[in-house]
């Protein structure tokens, strides 16, 4: 009979352990209070970075003068700071590099402990934290565990595919552009002038289209081989009455060739403007031109994001040619050859 009095006390004993828990320096047969609602949560979980660790319980009493908190960190973590502790009620102190208390009058509830910067375990385990209530006695009045995780990030990764598409296309007699009014159809790949007739200024014009989802956008820039050039190696030359090989990186008003005999450069030119109103580097604004610079390239369309082909100014543009001849131009047939260039940014 002895004997199974005996296992029966093991077994009380065993069942108090399991609901109570072990804590470090309590006589197991002191009666102890639990600290309720009890939770710790880490800003990062990753083994060896840097965390801050909240933790939040209810007291079901209050605090003396002297009494307080004591939270007690697993030997895994760095060191706890008592500058980096913030109590939500008390005065913070560190007893030594684990353990931290919040010391002072507090009224039983909700108490929040915040250790900033403290250094994760390395490895991947679960760790316990020990939380404490003692009062200006020091007799331990409240207890409870809390346990937290490290676990190593999960790197999620996708990939999008860059794209671009970017098309030219012709634009009909009578639309406009920037003001310009367009004196001939156009296609993708022919702007015919036609016949230039001095003093009247003729006009073609393109559409240009960019989609794209570049994430720093785009520069879509035109070029030209070389000056309009005849048969007999005569030239219209660039707006305004540039010297050959050069033009007007500066868009500006329409202006007739100023007719200057012997100054073969002032006898006609050809001009560009655009209808992209936020265009990097040019301000064609207000029908303004410019004029080709040799083979330079020159901005006439830009976007500073992902474009979706048919908004203005962001995926869409129009630009004109003009051409304006006066009496002096030689005769001939006159052409050359214009490059579109986009070019995105990722």
């Amino acid at each position: 009979m002895k004997q199974k009095k005996f296992i029966a006390s093991l077994a009380i004993a065993s069942l108090v352990l399991a609901v109570v828990g072990y804590y470090p320096g309590v006589n197991s047969a002191q009666a102890v209070n639990s600290l309720t609602a009890a939770k710790a949560l880490l800003s990062e979980s990753a083994p060896g970075t840097a965390a801050t660790t909240t933790i939040s319980f209810t007291s079901g009493t209050s605090t003396d003068a002297t009494g307080y908190f004591e939270v007690v960190m697993p030997a895994g973590f760095g060191d706890v700071l008592v500058g980096n502790v913030t109590c939500s009620t008390g005065a913070a102190s560190a007893f030594n590099t684990e353990t931290i208390r919040c010391t002072g009058v507090q009224a039983a509830g909700v108490k929040t402990i915040t250790l900033a910067n403290t250094t994760n375990p390395t490895a991947t385990t679960s760790q316990v934290i020990n939380i404490a209530h003692y009062d200006v006695a020091g007799n331990l009045a409240e207890r409870v565990q809390v346990v937290v995780q490290i676990i190593d990030n999960v790197w999620m990764t996708a990939r999008v595919d860059a794209t671009l598409t970017f098309t030219v296309a012709g634009m009909n007699k009578d639309a406009t552009v920037n003001g310009a009014v367009c004196t001939a159809t156009t296609s993708a790949t022919s702007t015919p002038f036609g016949t230039l007739i001095p003093t009247i200024p003729s006009t073609v014009c393109q559409e240009l289209k960019v989609t794209t989802n570049s994430s720093a956008g785009f520069v879509v820039t035109v070029e030209q081989d070389t000056e309009m050039t005849s048969d007999g190696n005569d030239n219209i030359n660039s707006f305004k009455d540039a010297a050959d090989g050069a033009g007007l990186g500066v868009a500006e008003a329409w202006v007739s060739p100023s007719t200057v005999l012997d100054n073969d450069w002032t006898y006609g030119h050809m001009g560009l403007t655009s209808d992209d109103t936020t265009v990097v580097g040019m301000d064609y604004n207000g029908t303004k031109y410019a004029g080709l610079i040799g083979s330079s390239v020159m901005n006439v369309m830009t976007h500073d994001g992902p474009a979706d082909g048919s908004t203005q100014d962001k995926g869409r543009v129009a630009v004109a040619y003009t051409a304006e001849i006066n009496a002096l131009q030689q005769a001939g047939d006159y052409e050359n050859t214009l490059t579109y260039i986009a070019t995105p940014t990722y």
